[in-house]
């Protein structure tokens, strides 16, 4: 083919696809009607019946009066020291028949060595605490790790704890 040729089928070409991309747009629609939507808003209803209850009337608690003035400024004056109320008692629930597992990874004459045991697992990202236990030569604290609800967990745990923190002495005990 020519070179001559090739160049007019090309701009016949780019000329039908403008064409048929800007004729719809000049003659497509009605530019008359505007594009708003009308939506009628009904009114609200004369009653309310809500279920909603005031709050009862508390006493206003008086911390401090502070008055301002140009010539001593800010003046505040302490008239009460609030109340803080005691944390809530946190108690043990046992429920019957639920059996739960630890693993106990040490035993320690020394509150201190437990406690640095206890922390150091706590950091690694698990739920360790120490229990302290009567013995026969004195006080006896039990660095414990758990608890799980199922033995097979716990079987694991300890043996993530020996092969990751070099526990050898972990060992699974029901807990309480």
């Amino acid at each position: 083919m020519e070179q001559h040729l090739k160049q007019r089928l090309i701009g016949a070409t780019i000329l039908i696809s403008l064409a048929v991309i800007f004729v719809p747009m000049l003659i497509g629609t009605d530019r008359s009607q505007p594009n708003s939507i009308s939506i009628e808003i009904p009114k609200p209803p004369a009653e309310l019946d809500s279920k909603i209850l005031a709050l009862p009337e508390q006493d206003s608690e008086v911390l401090a009066q502070v008055s301002v003035s140009k010539e001593s400024g800010v003046n505040v004056t302490q008239t009460s020291v609030p109340s803080i109320p005691s944390a809530p008692v946190s108690t043990a629930v046992a429920v019957e028949g639920i059996t739960a597992w630890v693993v106990q990874v040490g035993s320690f004459s020394e509150q201190k060595n437990a406690d640095a045991l206890s922390n150091r697992l706590m950091k690694a990202g698990f739920v360790a605490f120490v229990e302290q236990v009567d013995g026969k030569s004195g006080e006896i604290y039990r660095v414990r790790v758990g608890p799980e609800l199922s033995k097979e967990k716990a079987d694991v745990l300890a043996i993530e704890l020996k092969q990751q923190h070099q526990l050898s002495s972990a060992i699974v005990v029901q807990y309480p």
